[in-house]
């Protein structure tokens, strides 16, 4: 009776244990994916602390002399006599390709340094067994104080809605090379140190500067794709003013409207600008995720010579209207389900709990190296929250490979897949994959 009163309690205390991890997993937005293979143990039988470390490597001087003359051995002190780091190492030819030499490093102030360094920087000994085929995230050291991304951890201060925005690396293993951001930044080259460890870059990583439109606008070949957008949003919101206005007796401005309307447009600047406003200040003002980007080629593939004719496609095809009977805007353009699917993994369409609508989002950053389908294909884009786990949003595209090419289609669509011709563009709400050709749903005609 004892042994199996015993045994009784470790099933209760393993389904709890279940339960509780199923429960977190669904409020988290961070993606973890499942670890292949046994775990191969690994002990750190290193000697030599970080800085004696990078001492003993001539290929990584410059690097040597920035976290000589940071701040960062104080940062790391403050945390405790026992915190490990792990360091992403560029080394100096690396360096020299982002034109940063041992002259460069020199005229540099401290806190210049510092944030340079932190940048590469992040908290944990994270070694090579950790690593696999599919990226996984970490968090640098280095804080942006302007951005804020949806509530993860809350670290500080208790009851904030949102965390800090740090720099991100998605790390990953392929073919013997270390990827950092889906690209390959050369052989994987890992050594521990007493109070950490260090990977070894022989190519450089640029910390993002631009947001995702920013990018789109400074690359050029998404003109159409940008263009239409604003453009369909101007007259969105013209029509529904003319709309109201004899409803009304005056013309109200946009501003006024979307106070009454906060919902009605999904606007183009969603999702790839931060939301600077000072009434959201407590708040997450930039979202992270990945961006499908059709060329300006893609549309004159698709029919569309120029952005009048998307303008044309909309003005034909759409049903934008204030309707005055039930008093709220209706309808919409053909293009907003289009472009919903390139942007925001067609969530639009996504399954709606009847009590509670959509389920919450899930990460959905992903570099070059995760658009696998034995890994994507059967993903919940929307998953956990107040709806029922039915209601889960599973991912929309069949994603595919042909040799080396990633391709992607919208499930059960008759399009081919199209190809995804350039990946891993990073920004600060991260990356964006080109595509040679426009994502077409089922049933949806160009004509």
């Amino acid at each position: 009776m004892k042994n199996k009163s015993i045994r009784g309690t470790r099933y209760i205390l393993l389904i709890w244990a279940v339960s509780l991890l199923v429960m977190s997993s669904c409020s988290k937005t961070e993606f973890m994916p499942d670890l292949v293979g046994e775990q191969v143990p690994y002990q750190n039988e290193a000697t030599q602390d970080l800085s004696q470390l990078l001492a003993k490597h001539s290929e990584a001087k410059v690097f040597l002399a920035a976290w000589q003359k940071s701040d960062i051995l104080a940062l790391i002190k403050a945390e405790g006599i026992h915190t490990k780091v792990t360091i992403l190492v560029p080394t100096d030819n690396a360096l020299k390709q982002a034109g940063i030499t041992a002259e460069t490093i020199q005229k540099m102030t401290k806190e210049e340094l510092t944030d340079f360094i932190q940048f590469y920087c992040f908290w944990g000994e994270f070694d090579q067994t950790k690593l696999g085929q599919y990226s996984l995230m970490v968090r640098s050291m280095l804080k942006n104080s302007k951005y804020r991304v949806p509530f993860y951890d809350n670290e500080e201060p208790v009851g904030r809605r949102y965390d800090s925005y740090y720099y991100r690396h998605y790390l990953a293993v392929k073919d013997g090379n270390l990827l950092v951001n889906g690209k390959s930044v050369g052989k994987l080259s890992y050594e521990p140190a007493t109070n950490g460890g260090i990977y070894f870059m022989e190519k450089f990583v640029q910390k993002p500067t631009k947001t995702t439109l920013e990018a789109l606008i400074a690359d050029g070949r998404f003109t159409f794709f940008i263009e239409s957008q604003r453009l369909a949003d101007d007259a969105f919101f013209e029509k529904m003013l003319n709309d109201i206005e004899p409803l009304m007796g005056y013309r109200m401005t946009k501003e006024e409207f979307l106070s009454y309307f906060p919902s009605a447009r999904y606007s183009y600047k969603n999702d790839w600008e931060p939301n600077m406003e000072p009434n959201h200040e407590e708040i997450a003002n930039m979202t992270l995720t990945t961006l499908f980007a059709p060329t300006d080629d893609a549309f004159k593939r698709a029919g569309f010579n120029s952005v009048e004719d998307i303008l044309a496609f909309n003005a034909k095809r759409g049903d934008v209207r204030f309707d005055d009977l039930y008093f709220e805007p209706r309808g919409a353009y053909p293009t907003d389900t289009l472009f919903n699917y390139h942007r925001n993994w067609g969530r639009l369409f996504g399954t709606k709990d009847p009590a509670y609508g959509l389920a919450i989002s899930n990460n959905t950053v992903f570099y070059s190296n995760d658009l696998d389908p034995v890994l994507l294909n059967d993903y919940y884009i929307n998953i956990g929250g107040s709806g029922q786990v039915q209601y889960a949003y599973k991912m929309p595209f069949a994603f595919s490979r042909n040799s080396n090419q990633n391709q992607m289609k919208i499930k059960n669509a008759e399009q081919l897949p199209v190809n995804i011709v350039e990946s891993d563009i990073n920004t600060l709400n991260g990356p964006i994959h080109v595509l040679d050709n426009l994502l077409i749903p089922k049933v949806f005609k160009l004509k």
